[in-house]
């Protein structure tokens, strides 16, 4: 779906406001796609995943495209101790939250607050719990992706990242792509079950 890509690309944007100095890590880069989609507009992108066979993957394309400010490292999400205090600007978790529990998101939420700059900002993007259309892959069985075990309503999110000792500045929900309903979460975007994505954006205090 074009337009889900597109306005997940905006909202990414928005939370991570990205600027040519801009040190970013990218927790869960899987392939590497995000970390490409920002490479043009920051300094370095490091990206981390579990999985060995992702960042082969990743190296490889980053490799055949030609991006030097690119990296990608295998990684525990909870374990950034390859990187000193204070290396990044921003930490994105872009369809990262959703596939771990709080005993490896609490963690990594430390360890984020950790290697980013005071004042550097921690960007997330995630389904939010609270929309319909979680709300109708939970009741139904078969729906829900099966790697999606824990999507969590948006105050969750918020109240973790809090916990963690971020100070949230800005909370936005994107809409659904899905035509019609749709239309109906950006004619209603205060209400709950109309919030499709919850897209965070928190600053680590000085």
């Amino acid at each position: 779906n074009a337009r889900k890509y597109r306005e997940r690309d905006e909202a990414l944007l928005r939370a991570v406001r990205p600027h040519p100095a801009l040190r970013l890590l990218e927790v869960g880069s899987a392939r590497g796609d995000t970390a490409f989609f920002f490479a043009p507009l920051v300094a370095r992108v490091t990206g981390i995943d579990a999985s060995g066979t992702a960042v082969a993957a990743a190296r490889a394309a980053a490799g055949a495209r030609g991006l030097p400010n690119v990296a990608f490292e295998e990684a525990d999400a909870r374990d950034l101790s390859a990187f000193p205090d204070g290396s990044f600007d921003a930490v994105l978790l872009a369809d990262f939250v959703e596939h771990v529990l709080d005993d490896v998101l609490r963690p990594c939420l430390a360890e984020a607050r950790r290697v980013l700059s005071p004042r550097g900002a921690l960007a997330i993007y995630t389904p939010n719990r609270d929309h319909w259309a979680e709300r109708i892959k939970a009741a139904v069985p078969g729906l829900q992706q099966e790697d999606h075990i824990a999507v969590r309503p948006s105050d969750e999110v918020v109240r973790l990242v809090t916990a963690a000792g971020f100070a949230v500045e800005e909370l936005f929900f994107s809409a659904s792509p899905y035509p019609l309903l749709g239309a109906l979460d950006r004619r209603l975007p205060g209400a709950r079950p109309c919030r499709f994505r919850t897209v965070l954006r928190a600053l680590r205090p000085v």
